[in-house]
């Protein structure tokens, strides 16, 4: 019997920043079971209040969400932290030079803030629509983050064989660190070790949960190491066909119709 259940949120559980009826009410079933549903986000803990609150499994006790692509795992009553990996300083500021070097915008997320460094509009209203706390930099100055805790750096840019190509030049220079994506737009970089296949393993841990017993529904790169660590890995019906060859099911549905749902009826 399958115990425990991780879903990505954007374009898999979500449809506009909150979880559609459908989805809150295949959930509640599967909870009702005794099964763990877990959100496991590259967004960060505090970006994710409305979301738990559809699922109604914020600020309970017992209940547990991953974040910054597995960098964080938390039980959501207090947001109390139970894992963190942050980002090595040296290694970010290598990743901050190379995106002013190529004039893109960078999101850096610390423990528990979100910094728009040179943003785009699309991204300022991206964080308007998530209720994220941020801070617009303009400057280039990194040393303003020396003594926080890094969580991950995203580079932007909506071209993904741009992102590819930008991962191939900047992995010899920050070797070690996770470098993914997401969302088509996004090119991820956390601490190594850091992704959703390893969230997924320490909480599976923590809770003396076998991983053969757990699931994992997502759509982008970011979510492969949890697809494939997973006892099923299930992907939505719009994931590149790369994403598709290594699920072990692919939905008929999508992310706005029901992909969710779908993996939870036919396996919980």
């Amino acid at each position: 019997m399958y115990k425990l259940v991780l879903s990505d949120l954007d374009e898999t559980l979500i449809v506009n920043h909150r979880v559609p009826e459908f989805n809150q009410k295949a959930v509640q079933k599967a909870r009702e079971k005794g099964v763990k549903f877990v959100v496991c986000t590259g967004r960060s803990q505090m970006m994710i209040d409305d979301i738990l609150r559809d699922l109604s499994t914020y600020d309970q006790k017992e209940e547990y969400s991953i974040c910054f692509n597995g960098g964080l795992v938390m039980e959501n009553k207090n947001k109390r932290i139970l894992h963190f990996h942050p980002l090595d300083y040296k290694k970010a500021e290598i990743i901050h030079r190379e995106g002013i070097r190529r004039g893109l915008c960078i999101i850096l997320f610390t423990i528990d803030h979100c910094f728009l460094i040179h943003p785009i509009e699309s991204e300022i209203q991206r964080k308007i629509a998530q209720k994220a706390a941020y801070t617009i930099i303009e400057d280039d100055d990194f040393t303003r983050f020396k003594d926080k805790k890094i969580a991950k750096i995203l580079l932007v840019k909506d071209d993904m064989d741009y992102l590819k190509q930008l991962r191939d030049e900047v992995a010899p220079l920050v070797e070690g660190v996770e470098l993914s994506f997401s969302s088509n737009r996004y090119m991820e970089c956390t601490s190594e070790g850091v992704n959703k296949g390893e969230g997924l393993r320490w909480l599976a841990d923590y809770l003396h949960i076998d991983i053969k017993d757990t699931i994992a529904i997502g759509d982008n790169y970011n979510d492969v190491t949890m697809l494939e660590c997973a006892g099923i890995g299930a992907c939505v019906s719009s994931s590149n066909d790369d994403i598709k060859a290594i699920s072990d099911y692919i939905c008929q549905h999508d992310y706005g119709d029901g992909a969710v749902k779908e993996v939870l009826e036919k396996f919980i």
